[in-house]
């Protein structure tokens, strides 16, 4: 049953029905480069802090007014993404020294059981992320959305966001209708994104709202992912996808020995130390010496799970300088430089 988030948003939409329209017409005479730096803005950029910004955080969610929409319809997902809007971002990056946000989709995720649904809500997000960042520059990056378990959806997805919008990467869940990301169904989509050398965010979605330990589901569902990447060799098939796994990759730094180890040539651990990790939930004293023990430290990027508040970068800061043993030059490069290793682009950002 939808509430007043729910019709103030729809308004909202009515409003912007028209924008939209102008966007891609501009798009299609102009192309991305062309127009979306001269998008007109959603939200007023935030007051700029004491201190300049030069955090990059790879784990920060938008939710997008669609978005919004369907998950109170449902009463799913974490109450504070309802109240979202782009300067809450903002005001949260300034708060914590961050430059740079790269925005994906969260949990319930976009797949509701209905295919036609799923790809226009894939777009409709996907382009309101590409404003995000036109209307930002250098504040904002897009890993899009994916309207899995369509497969021919997705290429064509795929395509448009990183050909068209100029997306940095692709955000995706750890399963789709049951299928973790190696599952074979799923074959097509990592083949494509292999052949372009993508960026994959992958973050976990499993809840069990009647369960009362589904917190610990979160970070094993990242788990089960990473495993079904091994078992099937995608990680093999597909060796130029720059996986980033959500919250410290979830509980693999502590089940490498049980990993599936059958179809990997060079072994299990080149293979984990393939990923890319982020930093959100994993900076407490009992995790990051295991974390640190696993993750070479170029492949630790900085995350916060912003806007929700566990994940506020000042904390995340705070616990990697206290317990993990880091050097100045090693926390520089996990806040900042390992990022712009992975995602140049951004090296002109603030």
């Amino acid at each position: 049953m939808k509430n007043s988030h729910a019709i103030e948003w729809g308004n909202l939409l009515c409003c912007q029905a028209a924008t939209r329209r102008e966007f891609l017409t501009g798009l299609g005479a102009l192309g991305a480069a062309a127009v979306l730096p001269h998008a007109r803005s959603f939200a007023q950029t935030g007051a700029a802090g004491s201190t300049r910004p030069f955090r990059i955080d790879v784990h920060h969610h938008f939710v997008p007014p669609t978005f919004i929409t369907e998950i109170v319809a449902r009463d799913m997902g974490n109450p504070v993404l309802r109240k979202w809007t782009p300067q809450v971002s903002l005001d949260l990056m300034d708060k914590g020294g961050v430059a740079t946000a790269m925005v994906s989709i969260t949990r319930p995720g976009i797949w509701f059981g209905d295919r036609a649904a799923t790809r226009k809500l894939a777009r409709e997000c996907n382009e309101y992320g590409a404003r995000m960042v036109a209307d930002h520059p250098g504040r904002f990056g897009l890993f899009a959305a994916l309207p899995l378990p369509d497969v021919d959806a997705s290429l064509r997805e795929i395509e448009y966001a990183l050909d068209t919008l100029k997306a940095d990467g692709m955000g995706m869940m750890s399963s789709y209708d049951d299928k973790y990301l190696g599952d074979p169904a799923f074959a097509p989509v990592m083949d494509e994104l292999n052949r372009r050398k993508a960026i994959v965010y992958e973050h976990p979605i499993r809840e069990d709202r009647s369960n009362p330990l589904n917190s610990i589901e979160l970070g094993t569902d990242t788990t089960r992912t990473v495993a079904s990447l091994l078992h099937t060799a995608t990680v093999v098939r597909c060796p130029d996808i720059r996986f980033i796994l959500a919250h410290g990759g979830g509980t693999v730094p502590y089940v490498t020995a049980r990993m599936p180890s059958q179809r990997l040539p060079k072994g299990v651990i080149y293979e984990l130390q393939r990923f890319y990790y982020d930093t959100a939930q994993a900076f407490n004293p009992y995790l990051v010496p295991s974390f640190k023990a696993l993750v070479p430290v170029p492949h630790i990027l900085f995350g916060t799970d912003a806007p929700l508040g566990i994940g506020q970068a000042e904390a995340v800061a705070k616990g990697l300088r206290d317990n993990g043993g880091f050097t100045a030059s090693e926390l520089r490069a996990i806040e900042r430089e390992n990022a712009l290793a992975l995602l140049p682009r951004l090296k002109g950002s603030a």
